[in-house]
């Protein structure tokens, strides 16, 4: 009988010191369950973030919870949050893969850098070197320049969108110009700045080819 006894006092201490993630979820009492868990289950910042999203997200879907314990809806959002940054590096993978073979097909090279004044407007000057190393020709092309100084601090970026044929094979050389500004700080710099303490991230995002397929 006193064992008995004690086995019902140890049940008892048991259920006493239930986590209150073992309770079940119900609209009408979240703000006082929501207190406990917070004060009690020992769950860090981000935790109790993640939960509340998944809480939040259900009653915008109208998705139901009723019946599931927290600690099972805290499972579910930590899963989902798994499934996404999975997710995430995939297509980060992805597109550093699409940059690669497109950095690779078509190559750029700043070989001359300079000031020029036209019609009273600043430039800036910038002298291009093109190749296309695939086995296509290419009929047009664009992307993101971008000019940091040695220490890979950008000073700008510049867009390009160009029509120009280049042959398999070969390169292309081009100039072109931004309007110089020199209450700029970035435009100063890149005046001052010799060709040789530049280097340049090409950054392609889409490139034709003359036999109608394209790279993106």
């Amino acid at each position: 009988m006193k064992r008995l006894s004690l086995i019902i006092i140890f049940l008892f201490i048991l259920q006493s010191c239930s986590s209150p993630l073992d309770k079940k979820y119900s609209k009408t009492s979240l703000s006082e369950d929501a207190k406990e868990i917070k004060e009690k289950a020992g769950l860090s910042e981000e935790e109790l973030q993640i939960m509340a999203g998944w809480i939040a997200k259900a009653e915008l879907t109208g998705e139901s919870l009723e019946g599931k314990t927290y600690h099972e809806i805290l499972e579910e959002a930590n899963d989902y949050e798994k499934q996404q940054e999975n997710l995430a590096k995939k297509t980060k993978l992805e597109e550093e893969e699409k940059r690669r073979k497109m950095g690779s097909t078509l190559t750029v090279a700043l070989y001359d850098k300079g000031y020029a004044k036209y019609d009273y407007q600043d430039y800036l000057t910038y002298s291009l070197a093109f190749e296309n190393n695939s086995q296509k020709d290419i009929r047009a092309f664009k992307g993101v320049l971008t000019i940091n100084d040695l220490f890979d601090t950008k000073i700008t970026s510049i867009n390009l969108t160009i029509d120009e044929t280049i042959p398999s094979g070969t390169v292309y050389r081009g100039t072109y110009t931004t309007d110089y500004n020199q209450f700029r700080d970035e435009d100063v710099r890149l005046r001052n700045k010799d060709i040789e303490d530049l280097k340049i991230v090409w950054t392609p995002e889409k490139i034709l080819f003359e036999d109608g397929t394209s790279l993106e």
